[in-house]
């Protein structure tokens, strides 16, 4: 009796976990599509150079893409500043599956 509860149970959840992956994996193709980027748009128009040099948050400096992982902290940069117009652009977060 209690494997056919929990058969209802996966069963009526199954649609929702759907959207969710869904909605997981949209995310995950855009912020694939940023790292492949060279460069975005700012809002003022000027275009932001996504490929330079850099300094993490932790004052390591790096050559290469922004999207990459600090080799000493290991963090992701999750904004980019327009240098025309000063204004700070959110970049979307890599997925991290967080089941055990």
């Amino acid at each position: 009796m209690n494997e056919a509860l929990l058969f209802i149970r996966w069963v009526l959840s199954l649609p929702f976990r759907i959207f969710g992956g869904i909605l997981r994996l949209r995310e995950h193709i855009q912020f694939l599509r940023l790292a492949a980027a060279t460069r975005i748009s700012c809002e003022c128009g000027s275009p932001i150079s996504l490929v330079g040099l850099w300094r993490c948050s932790c004052s390591f400096t790096y050559r290469g893409h922004l999207l990459q992982t600090c080799p000493l902290c290991g963090r992701i940069p999750r904004i980019c500043r327009c240098y025309a117009c000063g204004l700070t652009t959110k970049l979307p977060e890599p997925y991290y599956d967080q089941t055990d």
